[in-house]
C-alpha cells in the first residue's frame, strides 16, 4: 500500500513540483518538507490543509488515500443515457462507448475494446473534463464476480479510459491476463525488477481474493497489460419497502 510520502511525491511529480518549491513558493519550511518526503513526519493542522491545496488534491487523500468519488446520485445535472449510434448527442454532453455484453474478471478471452459500439452512453462534458478523461479512448464495460466488493459489485457498469495505463499506486485497473480481463487495485512492485506490478482485491477474503504479483518476466512471457484505468461506476440503490 502507499505511504503518506508516496503519495505527496506522486503528486509532487504529476504537477512537476519540487521540494525547492514549496519552501520558496509557498513558504514551507525547509525541514517540514524534508520531513514528509522522508515520511519520518507527516503534514497536520494548517499545513496539511495548504499542502492539500498546492498538490491540488483534498487532506483525506494525503493522509489515507481516500478519493471522494463522484457518483450519479451526487452529481445533479449528471444524467447518463443509453443512445443508438446515429442519435444525435445534447449540447453539453459527450457519447462514449457502451459495451453491455462485456466483463471484465470474466475469463471470456481477450477484452477487444478497439471496435467502436453501436451503442453510447452520454457523459456530461464537464464531468469528463474534471476527470481528465478521454472520451475517445473511454469505454463503459460492466464488472462481474465479488473480486472488488464491496468497491464495485457484480453487474456494475463502470467506465475505464484505455489512454491511462501508467501505474500509479492504489488506482484501479483493467488488465489483461491471458484469457481472464482482471480489474483490481494496482500498485508499483519492483522485488523481482523494475516494471512489475501487485494487483490488490477490494474483497478482504485474502483466502479466495489473494494478492497478485506480476513480475516484469512473467508480464513480458505472458503478453499480460493493462488495459486502462477505472475513473467511473454505476450507482443505484434498492428501494425499500
Amino acid at each position: 500500500m502507499s505511504t503518506i510520502s508516496d503519495r505527496i511525491a506522486t503528486r509532487m511529480r504529476e504537477l512537476n513540483i519540487k521540494q525547492v518549491d514549496l519552501i520558496n513558493t509557498y513558504g514551507l519550511s525547509k525541514g517540514t518538507v524534508s520531513k514528509w518526503v522522508s515520511g519520518t513526519n507527516t503534514p497536520n493542522g494548517e499545513n496539511l490543509t495548504k499542502l492539500a491545496k498546492i498538490l491540488k488534491t483534498t487532506e483525506a487523500w494525503i493522509i489515507n488515500g481516500e478519493i471522494k468519488e463522484k457518483s450519479n446520485a451526487s452529481i445533479s445535472s449528471m444524467e447518463v443515457e443509453v443512445y443508438e449510434e446515429g442519435d444525435p448527442v445534447p449540447d453539453g454532453y459527450v457519447a462514449i462507448d457502451y459495451y453491455d455484453d462485456v466483463y471484465v474478471s470474466a475469463g471470456n478471452g481477450y477484452l477487444n475494446l478497439e471496435k467502436p459500439s453501436d451503442k453510447k452512453m452520454l457523459f456530461p462534458v464537464d464531468l469528463v473534463r474534471e476527470c481528465n478523461v478521454k472520451p475517445d479512448t473511454t469505454k463503459v464495460i460492466h464488472v462481474r464476480g465479488e473480486s472488488m466488493f464491496p468497491k464495485l459489485k457484480d453487474g456494475q457498469a463502470i467506465s475505464i479510459d484505455m489512454s491511462a495505463k501508467n501505474i500509479f499506486d492504489g488506482e484501479i485497473y483493467a488488465f489483461q491476463v491471458g484469457d481472464d480481463t482482471k480489474i483490481k487495485y494496482l500498485y508499483n512492485w519492483n522485488d523481482q525488477g523494475k516494471g512489475g506490478f501487485k494487483a490488490v482485491s477490494a474483497n478482504p477474503d485474502k483466502i479466495q481474493y489473494p494478492d497478485e504479483f506480476y513480475s516484469p518476466q512473467r508480464i513480458e512471457s505472458e503478453g499480460i497489460f493493462v488495459v486502462g484505468q477505472y475513473w467511473w461506476k454505476q450507482v443505484v440503490k434498492r428501494i425499500r419497502r
